[in-house]
């Protein structure tokens, strides 16, 4: 090579070392817009991902509440199965009537018990939206069924002068069923995470269940206590509801 001059293994060893720089290039552009593709995609289910979500109240009293649990299984990009499931006891417990020695009076408490269990099968058509944002619209049954335990307590006084502890009970329960159409959407903040609200429109049917009562009361002497039980329609409500509904909770959930 004679200096200041361009010989032609020289312009050959140029245009070979430019060719392969346009390449990596061309090879790192390609990279990087796959792996944002890649990075894009993921932020909603392609198929095959399960979900499972809680409920969150920030403007009630209870800032997080477990109103259940919902399980979805995607099938596809825009299809999904999902199951609602609620298994819920309260018990309660009141003193109506304090202990007192000297009168003989005894301690008295009201007492109410629930169990409820509600099963809500369904599924879901998710829409286009945009990477983010997952709007859906489906289905579901309701089905639920709830058991009710009320005790009052009573103070009996024999004809001794002796208390003796008597109560009213009643046992009872209701089935209920309902159809509901929705519509809602997930917004994914983060790779499979994601926040969300729903509403709809539906009919449910609330139906009474067989109730019984129980009562320890004086004997007709006043001497002791007797026993009487009994089947009862009091109180009983049945419903017959058709309109919208709105779910008053956002719902967080994650994919795994």
């Amino acid at each position: 090579m004679v200096h200041g001059r361009w010989t032609a293994d020289n312009f050959a060893q140029f245009q070979k070392k430019n060719t392969m720089k346009k390449q990596f290039l061309a090879l790192t552009i390609l990279f990087v817009g796959a792996s944002s593709v890649e990075a894009q995609s993921t932020f909603r289910p392609a198929g095959g991902e399960k979900n499972l979500e809680l409920m969150l109240a920030p403007l009630g009293g209870s800032p997080i509440s477990m109103a259940g649990i919902k399980y979805r299984h995607f099938s596809s990009a825009s299809s999904a199965m999902r199951l609602g499931v609620f298994v819920g006891f309260n018990n309660k417990s009141t003193i109506t009537q304090d202990e007192n020695r000297q009168t003989k009076a005894l301690e008295l408490k009201k007492k109410e018990s629930s169990i409820t269990i509600a099963v809500q099968p369904g599924i879901e058509k998710h829409l286009a939206g945009t990477e983010r944002l997952s709007p859906y619209f489906g289905g579901y049954l309701d089905l639920n069924y709830t058991t009710t335990n009320k005790k009052d307590e009573t103070d009996l006084v024999l004809n001794n002068g002796n208390h003796s502890l008597g109560y009213d009970q009643t046992k009872g329960g209701t089935l209920g069923a309902g159809v509901n159409a929705v519509a809602g959407f997930d917004y994914y903040m983060a790779k499979s995470l994601y926040v969300g609200t729903e509403l709809g429109f539906g009919i449910a049917v609330t139906m009474p269940g067989k109730k019984t009562t129980e009562t320890v009361g004086l004997n007709d002497d006043g001497s002791g206590t007797k026993t009487t039980s009994g089947d009862s329609k009091k109180d009983n409500v049945s419903q017959f509801q058709v309109g919208p509904n709105v779910v008053g909770q956002l719902r967080l959930g994650w994919l795994f």
